[in-house]
C-alpha cells in the first residue's frame, strides 16, 4: 500500500513550516517533504530528496560535515526504523546544533492509550507510523527536548490530529559516541 500523507496537512501546517524555516540558523539540513517554506531560510539549505521505502535517510551518508539546524517536517510517519532515522540526524548534528521538528505524535494520557489499543492489529494507518510518542523517541536517543508545543490539526482524521512542534539538542550530560 502506498504511504500518503493527508493533503489537508499542507495548508494546515504551512505557517508553522515557514516559522520553523525562518528560525533556522547556520548550516541547515531540511529532510524534505514540502517546498513552500524553503524561501524562508536565511541561507539556502541542503534539502534531501526524500526518504527511502523503509523511511531511511540513505542520502545522509553522502553528505559531508555537520549541520547547525536539522529540520524534520512530518517525516516520522514514513520512518520504520527510528533508531536509524534519529541516529542519522545526530550523526550530522553539530555539537551545539538543534533538531527542529513538526511531527504527528500520540495523544498523551488515557485517551492516547485507548486510541493506540483500538488501532492495535489494524493496518498501520495506511502504512504510516502514527503510534509513536515523538518527544520520547528523541529523549530515548539521548536528545534533550528544549521546546515542545502540542496542538491538534482539526481538518484530518483522528489518528493524524495530535502534533508536536519542538526543538531538541544533544544531551550534554551523556557521552557522544
Amino acid at each position: 500500500m502506498a504511504r500518503r500523507l493527508p493533503p489537508e496537512l499542507s495548508a494546515a501546517l504551512a505557517e508553522r513550516r515557514r516559522i520553523i524555516a525562518a528560525a533556522a540558523t547556520g548550516r541547515v539540513l531540511d529532510l524534505g517533504g514540502w517546498h513552500d517554506h524553503l524561501g524562508e531560510y536565511a541561507e539556502p539549505p541542503t534539502v534531501l530528496g526524500g526518504l527511502d521505502e523503509l523511511g531511511g535517510l540513505d542520502e545522509l551518508g553522502e553528505l559531508d560535515g555537520t549541520f547547525d539546524t536539522i529540520v524534520s517536517l512530518v517525516r516520522t510517519p514514513l520512518v520504520q526504523d527510528m533508531d536509524a532515522f534519529i541516529g542519522g540526524m545526530v550523526g550530522h548534528l553539530a555539537p551545539n546544533g538543534v533538531v527542529a521538528f513538526l511531527e504527528p505524535t500520540v495523544r498523551p494520557g488515557r485517551a492516547g492509550d485507548f486510541l493506540r489499543l483500538a488501532a492495535w492489529g489494524q493496518d498501520r494507518f495506511g502504512g504510516l507510523y502514527l503510534d509513536r510518542d515523538i518527544p520520547n523517541e528523541f529523549r530515548e536517543r539521548q536528545l534533550f527536548v528544549t521546546d515542545l508545543h502540542r496542538f491538534e490539526v482539526a481538518s484530518v482524521a483522528a489518528s493524524f490530529r495530535p502534533f508536536v512542534d519542538g526543538r531538541a539538542r544533544r544531551n550534554r550530560h551523556t557521552s557522544i559516541e
